[in-house]
């Protein structure tokens, strides 16, 4: 047995104890997916309630192939999480590569080149090209998905048609659904944040930068403000792997005068067994349960 991934367990988890794995056709699958993280929550119609949420942290970075050894460990052992019945299933997928566009530009056949162009190389061959529409912008995301995990998932609920959709389109697609787009919008994963800038309820600007320290972050973030002509004062929302502890929120907080975490999105519904929650912190997963 593969040590690596023997006790595999979740970093935080809450279970509503009404769930009730006969209700699975009536239940809906988020999942949320990265090399670094796997998280899923579970929406019941019958109580029209997000009831279940497990999120694990995986170690990556001595070995590329560590999520899928993890994937099939974990859905090996599980009570339902493979289950092939459910009432539908959103996957996520954080992915290294994308860009948006106009739809009336967009030419499928020439995908490969936009993303090429927007990431400054070919993509690797074990990555394929997709695309998402954001419909608020009239707009395509264009991304790059390991073709490994898109396989998987397609192997693992083969009754399911599985779209894979970029964690950046639950992000805008939540912001504008919320209706408190206007400002500057930090989406942070372990050593990158995505900046979102909307204007007038227009999409301005949307790109993910690389960190690795926090005086990386505030020069991105300065960099973009500074591009844009923004003020210090400008409201500005955080999201994802970020606590009011970290050292990039207070080194951020010196910077801006207007910032806070984000709320959980408005037309999610959840039991009361998440009160406790950090709310800016599965946005995105909860997101999806409108997409």
């Amino acid at each position: 047995m593969d040590n690596s991934v023997s006790t595999i367990a979740p970093s935080f988890e809450i279970k509503d104890d009404r769930f009730d794995i006969n209700q699975i056709a009536d239940c809906q699958l988020l999942i949320e997916v990265s090399k670094e993280r796997f998280r899923f929550s579970v929406y019941n119609s019958l109580y029209e309630v997000i009831m279940w949420l497990e999120d694990y942290h995986i170690n990556s970075l001595l070995d590329q192939h560590q999520l899928l050894k993890t994937l099939n460990t974990l859905y090996s052992r599980h009570l339902f999480l493979a289950a092939n019945y459910w009432k539908s299933i959103k996957v996520l997928v954080n992915v290294n590569h994308f860009t948006l566009m106009p739809e009336e530009f967009y030419d499928s056949l020439d995908a490969h080149k936009y993303l090429n162009f927007a990431s400054g190389k070919n993509l690797s061959e074990t990555e394929q090209i997709a695309d998402y529409p954001l419909p608020f912008c009239r707009g395509m995301c264009i991304f790059g998905i390991e073709k490994e995990i898109y396989a998987w998932f397609r192997q693992m609920y083969p009754a399911k048609n599985i779209v894979p959709i970029p964690v950046v389109c639950a992000l805008l697609d939540g912001i504008v659904q919320d209706e408190m787009a206007d400002g500057l919008h930090l989406y942070f994963e372990e050593h990158h944040v995505t900046i979102v800038f909307f204007n007038d309820g227009k999409l301005i600007l949307c790109n993910r930068f690389l960190f690795r320290t926090s005086d990386d972050l505030i020069y991105h973030v300065l960099f973009v403000m500074n591009e844009l002509s923004l003020s210090n004062d400008i409201p500005v929302m955080l999201y994802g792997e970020i606590t009011s502890f970290a050292d990039a929120y207070l080194q951020l907080s010196l910077t801006l005068e207007q910032i806070r975490f984000a709320n959980n999105p408005k037309k999610a519904r959840f039991s009361q067994y998440f009160d406790e929650l950090f709310e800016h912190r599965y946005y995105t997963l909860f997101s999806a349960l409108h997409l």
